[in-house]
């Protein structure tokens, strides 16, 4: 939590997981109450093998990380952006593809449709991290997505097809 304080950052990013190895296990206190915790945590993948192995660590560089990324642009095929990201077919039902998909974001605090798509996509929606640049990476249906904040995010303006209108999402049923 404290992570995501810019002041602690300092311009840093933080490198996650794809899954969360980490699970809110207090069901009671201060911030948490039963409810929530069953309702909301049993939805998020949780890992639970120790013996993970982490791959390609030293692409994690600033400079390495930045090649990957134009890579993954480069290979990713561009979502239907008339379909309804919050509806199952809008991820194709492939595997080992990279998709990306551009979504509304005007500045470098707003997450306001980052927030709604990441409740469709059952990922963590209770605030805004693990994004670089206003893109987030992650995976669903065995595929690579990337999401990119646009016009924010710099990917956006080198990457998104002039024919490709952000997607402005409503909010989420619950």
């Amino acid at each position: 939590m404290w992570m995501r304080l810019d002041v602690i950052r300092k311009n840093r990013e933080c490198i996650i997981p794809d899954i969360s190895r980490t699970y809110h296990f207090g069901s009671s206190g201060l911030n948490m109450n039963p409810y929530f915790q069953d309702h909301y945590f049993s939805k998020h993948p949780l890992n639970t093998h120790s013996d993970v192995q982490l791959r390609a660590v030293e692409s994690m560089r600033k400079e390495e990380y930045e090649l990957t990324i134009h890579s993954l642009f480069r290979q990713a095929s561009v979502l239907d952006h008339s379909k309804d990201p919050c509806k199952e077919n809008f991820i194709p039902n492939t595997v080992g593809m990279t998709y990306v998909m551009y979504i509304s974001m005007e500045s470098e605090k707003d997450f306001d449709h980052w927030m709604k798509l990441s409740t469709c996509f059952h990922l963590w929606d209770l605030d805004a991290r693990g994004f670089h640049k206003g893109l987030w990476r992650f995976w669903l249906k065995g595929n690579h997505i990337l999401v990119v904040g646009h016009p924010y995010s710099p990917y956006s303006s080198k990457y998104k097809p002039s024919g490709v209108s952000a997607l402005k999402l409503a909010s989420p049923k619950r």
